[in-house]
């Protein structure tokens, strides 16, 4: 199953073969955009490999200088572009020489390259000047390739010692991560061979939704003390085979993220895997399976160390789950900290006493506790759950308990209390309480009501002949799904009565103009040109994102837009989560993969990294800021996104926020209705 010829120096080692991941991506869903990266003047010549048929393209050829003083990047990015547009085999040649790049990505796909091999001989250095890199991005990125092969013995160095004392995020949660060596972001059959990677100012090499990654002969070093160096970090993958390698770092030579199964290997210490939470906020939902280690002496078994941690185990075997590494959204206005929060309302002002809860506390306290009863029925009647009934008691009390503390003191529980705040600890406890999904039913349901009605709904929208009252009524439908959120008390009392129809809805909206009404302006810019890539943060199931955002995302692909979904990590009330939204979208597709005639090879479907009905937007995922980068229109759906926690965030691009207002308290604060409407356009002037 794995080899025994690895040899490690420095902590935590492990050979692993880690099989079939149900969090990686389908890549019937996923599809990435052509030759990202630096803009280049002119192209160069194709160059044909003497002995067989396969292209080959020199970055000297495009203006490399190998000097280790000029920046080669441009000269990389232009080699790559012209290698990925291709057709059959293809070669990339770094020649021997040094090489100075700021950060450069080699993204796919690759459409008509059958293997594409990265023959570098080269040594590479990073430039020191952290100002040009991303936080948690990769200073050599590769994405979205298949049957990539990296070889030829050259060596990626980060000249990490001159970034390593900025390393101080275990001091500050709000830091900016420092850049890996060589990330892999959606990799499918690649193979590293023969390669070093030295002094990295973060991790070595990163494999992220990758899957049948084989890694050989690789070499990996960094001084004892240098912090947060980890030699290969694994997360959501699977069929990763590392092998005789050698590897010395000042942190772990292997760590694994989430996502990653039959997680095999061999350790150097006796504790093989050690979780140490905090005591006032043990780790909660750690599921322990399917992992087999062993010393490397071969003496016995290794063990595990849990401090703090509620975890679950499961024929006695032992494992781990971890949060991955999350990053800031990279189309925020930088600075972030000055330019951005979470939470649209202000609860409260730096003159408020601190152990006296505002009015606006107050209020919002009271919304929460008002919503326990529904919360409560929804989780007695889960059939995945055990005593559902009595641990329903439960979470009603100990979450109620948890708000009459903060009427107390609103520092308790980790407060001031905010929505982002309330919403993660009733999240908290239903999960601790074995709750992951109690909308999980009714979801199903209205996700197939939905799907049935999708031919329909698109047919009406492709009838109207005028662009913008065909735009119009896109926008409206997005209202009329918006409308469904069963995570409202009073919307879930109606829903249940009858039903609400979809088509009524549409009709029956507040009429214009709305509470924020940016849509004229939004029809002008419409008409004028086309974006280039949009990241949609996605809502509710059932018609909110089938009969509202995808009839509206299929315009855009009409337009030639690439589109990103980005949807929740994890359930939360009735979100649409990134597997469900994978699978609704496989069954709208007919047998050509078209949406209603509409070609899909420019939708993807991205984990934003999320699990809340509202989102922070410096934390999400690397996959989803990696695919965000180049993106020039955000849009923002639904009351907890669009209009609770980021009505206000400032981006570097165009954005839309948009939603329902479903909540009394938000109503009062925008000066609106109940079920008034949000539709607020910035426009960024290049």
């Amino acid at each position: 199953m794995y080899s025994n010829n690895m040899t490690s120096h420095g902590s935590g080692t492990w050979m692993l073969l880690l099989l079939l991941s149900f969090f990686c991506f389908n890549a019937a869903v996923f599809t990435g955009a052509d030759g990202q990266g630096l803009e280049v003047e002119a192209r160069r010549p194709i160059s044909h490999h003497k002995g067989n048929s396969s292209l080959l393209f020199d970055v000297m050829r495009f203006g490399a200088r190998a000097d280790g003083r000029t920046d080669d990047s441009k000269a990389f990015i232009a080699a790559w572009k012209e290698a990925c547009r291709a057709t059959g085999k293809v070669k990339l040649l770094i020649p021997k020489g040094m090489y100075l790049i700021g950060p450069v990505k080699f993204a796919g796909p690759c459409k008509n390259v059958s293997s594409l091999t990265v023959y570098m001989k080269g040594y590479l250095k990073a430039t020191t000047k952290l100002s040009s890199y991303g936080s948690g991005t990769g200073w050599v990125e590769f994405g979205w390739l298949e049957r990539l092969t990296l070889t030829g013995g050259g060596t990626f160095d980060g000249q990490g010692a001159k970034a390593w004392p900025y390393n101080n995020c275990t001091k500050d949660s709000k830091c900016k991560l420092l850049p890996t060596n060589v990330k892999f972001v959606a990799m499918n059959q690649t193979v590293v061979q023969g390669i070093t990677s030295l002094n990295s100012k973060f991790f070595h090499i990163a494999l992220v939704e990758c899957k049948n990654f084989k890694g050989t002969k690789i070499k990996i070093s960094a001084p004892a003390d240098s912090p947060n160096t980890d030699g290969i970090h694994v997360e959501r993958s699977s069929s990763v085979y590392i092998s005789q390698s050698l590897i010395g770092t000042g942190d772990d030579c292997i760590s694994i993220g989430q996502g990653n199964s039959q997680i095999r290997g061999t350790s150097s210490s006796a504790v093989a895997v050690a979780l140490e939470c905090s005591k006032e906020i043990p780790c909660q939902n750690i599921y322990l399976e399917n992992v087999h280690l062993e010393l490397s002496s071969g003496e016995k078994q290794a063990t595990s160390s849990c401090k703090n941690v509620r975890a679950r185990l499961s024929r006695g075997e032992r494992s781990m789950e971890s949060e991955s590494e999350m990053v800031a959204f990279p189309l925020l206005l930088t600075p972030i900290e000055s330019n951005y929060r979470a939470c649209t309302i202000p609860y409260r002002f730096p003159s408020d006493n601190p152990k006296k809860p505002t009015p606006t506390e107050l209020q919002w306290i009271d919304l929460f506790l008002n919503s326990i009863p529904s919360f409560k029925k929804r989780a007695e009647s889960d059939p995945t759950v055990p005593d559902a009934p009595v641990r329903a008691e439960k979470f009603a009390q100990r979450y109620g308990d948890v708000l009459e503390d903060f009427k107390k003191d609103p520092e308790s529980h980790g407060g001031p209390p905010d929505c982002v705040l309330l919403c993660r600890l009733r999240e908290i406890i239903l999960r601790e309480l074995g709750f992951i999904d109690i909308f999980k039913k009714v979801k199903d349901e209205e996700n197939a009501k939905a799907i049935s009605l999708f031919k329909d709904v698109v047919q009406l929208n492709d009838a109207i002949e005028d662009e913008p009252k065909r735009l119009e009524n896109l926008v409206r439908g997005i209202f009329a799904g918006n409308i469904f959120d069963l995570g409202s008390a009073e919307l879930a009392e109606v829903f249940s009565k009858d039903g609400m129809s979809f088509l009524a809805s549409c009709q029956n909206l507040v009429p214009r103009p709305w509470v924020i009404d940016d849509l004229d302006a939004f029809k002008v810019k419409w008409s004028k040109k086309s974006w280039k890539k949009v990241v949609i943060f996605v809502d509710n199931s059932g018609a909110d994102i089938i009969l509202g955002i995808l009839p509206f995302a299929r315009e855009l692909l009409r337009h030639g837009t690439q589109v990103v979904l980005a949807a929740n990590d994890m359930p939360s009330i009735n979100d649409v989560t990134y597997t469900e939204l994978i699978e609704i979208i496989a069954k709208l597709k007919d047998e050509n993969g078209q949406l209603m005639g509409v070609n899909t090879s420019n939708l993807l479907i991205a984990n934003s990294g999320n699990d809340l009905p509202v989102i922070d937007l410096t934390r999400v995922s690397q996959v989803l800021a990696y695919l965000a980068s180049d993106a020039d229109l955000v849009v923002l759906e639904g009351m907890g996104r669009g209009i609770e926690t980021n009505l206000y965030a400032q981006f570097k691009c165009d954005s839309l926020k948009i939603g329902m207002v479903k909540h009394p308290e938000v109503a009062q604060f925008l000066g609106g209705r109940l079920y008034d409407c949000v539709f607020k356009y910035n426009e960024v002037v290049s």
